[in-house]
């Protein structure tokens, strides 16, 4: 119970953070750079972690020359789009030894060719990056790093990294090819219809293998996932994701251009703000498009990044919609946390939740929960309870006029709806603080609350049976207690269950 708390001032210590940040390069971005010296030196002395970030939002927002005062990292994608606008396309030429066959695609992070490589007779996947990562030198050296690192990466679910090139003044990344369906083309206009748990269970086991070898993607999201024609799920584009161990001489801290190696609908809040990222920035998208597979519609609503960064600096509010099975809706909750500290820690910690669900639940398309089926559910939890409770009341009041066994059995009502109540409650507790057990522990208790409800009942109306004649309003507050009794656990506590739970 203490851990949700400190869970709650970690978020309210970021949310701080980040407003911090927004307010004092709102406010130093307009000054005369005498005026800014002075500004961030003297927050420096109580804000020094603040300052330095906004020092380098600033200088990037000076070098790109003020972007019409928006942040640099909201006008990037207009500058790459632009970039790949005026490319040429390549289809036909001969750019080093590959011979370009085909064009697949374009994308913020540039353009994918299908291209031959000539010296070992194989078909490639061959990226075309825009000139705004490599017009310098030390950007085309730390993106060689990084493609370098990622080519190390072998996993049956991630698209290998052949090669990184310069040819010609221009920067290529050659992957494997994989021939299929991006999950976005899959998605559709509506939630996924086919084996959503399969296909997320297959992208968190790439991300842990990639998690464990120091490697982070930063750009995961549905176009980056392919689903070939036989089922196979592979995460592409890894030849951008950044080694966790920089080496030295690299900036370990991600700034602005290198946070916009990604997508701003999918970053995490860290991401956006252009803080130093771990593999926790790859769980949180991993839950954005978990999410959006599941449900079909984005989790923030907006994805540019202007309208993320108010719903991050803004109170949380909640998710739209849950997700069947509930153990699934969790983890998709749990990646979606502001705080990068309560999500899970790495790749591998999301494939231990992911196939606990999966070995329970069918490969089929989850329903989409509205979160009022689950505050139904909830609600019908308190009011059975207080029902209960009430007609505990009602023996105590009747017992007087049941000697001389009115006190036993007012003694027995009491010990069954004490424990019929608690049981509830407990589930109430499960629903809110560990919901991904909830469907084990209701169908472990179910059996135990019906039978000492239904001998509750009994009770119930045996008494308002005995007292009606002499006593005719406590007799119908009995009796009119234990029909709703009874249509609750028979025909709404079904109801509630199947809209809000697995059964």
């Amino acid at each position: 119970m203490g851990a949700r708390p400190r869970v709650a001032g970690a978020r309210a210590a970021l949310t701080h953070h980040w407003s911090r940040i927004t307010a004092l390069f709102e406010e130093a971005v307009d000054l005369d750079r005498d005026a800014r010296e002075a500004l961030l030196t003297r927050t420096s002395v109580t804000d020094p972690s603040s300052v330095a970030e906004v020092r380098a939002l600033l200088a990037a927002h000076d070098r790109a020359g003020g972007f019409l005062e928006t942040p640099p990292w909201a006008a990037m994608p207009d500058l790459l789009s632009e970039d790949l606008d005026r490319a040429p396309d390549l289809t036909g030429r001969r750019i080093g030894p590959y011979r370009i066959l085909e064009q697949l695609g374009r994308g913020g992070m540039g353009i994918v060719y299908a291209a031959e490589d000539t010296r070992l007779g194989r078909t490639v996947a061959l990226k075309a990056l825009p000139p705004a990562f490599t017009r310098d030198k030390v950007a085309r050296e730390r993106l060689a790093r990084e493609a370098r690192a990622a080519a190390g990466l072998s996993h049956p679910a991630i698209a290998t990294v052949y090669a990184f090139e310069e040819i010609e003044g221009e920067v290529f990344i050659a992957t494997e090819l994989v021939r299929g369906a991006t999950l976005r083309a899959t998605l559709g206009p509506g939630p996924l219809t086919g084996d959503l748990l399969r296909i997320l269970t297959t992208v968190a086991e790439a991300l842990a293998a990639a998690h464990e070898h120091g490697i982070i993607h930063r750009d995961l999201k549905p176009e980056n996932v392919l689903v070939s024609s036989d089922g196979r799920v592979k995460v592409v584009d890894f030849g951008l994701a950044r080694s966790l161990s920089p080496t030295p001489g690299s900036n370990a801290s991600l700034t602005v251009t290198g946070a916009m190696l990604g997508t701003p609908g999918y970053m995490s809040p860290e991401q956006l703000r252009g803080a130093p990222l771990d593999a926790r920035s790859d769980v949180f998208a991993f839950g954005v498009m978990a999410y959006e597979c599941a449900t079909g519609v984005h989790p923030f609503g907006g994805t540019d990044a202007a309208s993320l960064v108010e719903r991050f600096v803004s109170p949380q509010s909640p998710l739209a919609h849950r997700i069947e099975p509930p153990a699934l809706d969790a983890i998709v909750r749990r990646c979606l946390d502001v705080d990068p500290n309560a999500r899970f820690a790495s790749g591998r910690e999301l494939l231990a939740a992911l196939r606990g669900p999966g070995e329970q639940v069918p490969n089929a398309a989850p329903r989409v929960l509205s979160a009022r089926a689950w505050w139904w559910w909830q609600f019908h939890q308190v009011a059975i309870a207080m029902l209960t409770s009430a007609a505990t009341i009602a023996v105590w009041i009747s017992r007087r006029w049941l000697a001389p066994w009115g006190s036993s059995l007012f003694l027995v009502t009491l010990v069954l709806a004490t424990i019929a109540v608690t049981l509830r409650l407990h589930l109430l507790f499960a629903s809110h603080v560990h919901p991904m057990t909830l469907p084990a522990q209701r169908a472990r208790l179910l059996r135990s609350i019906a039978s000492l409800e239904g001998v509750l009942l009994a009770i119930l109306l045996g008494i308002g049976i005995a007292v009606s004649g002499n006593h005719d309003a406590m007799s119908a507050w009995l009796i009119v207690t234990a029909v709703l009794h009874v249509l609750s656990l028979a025909i709404i506590e079904p109801a509630t269950s199947a809209a809000a739970l697995s059964d």
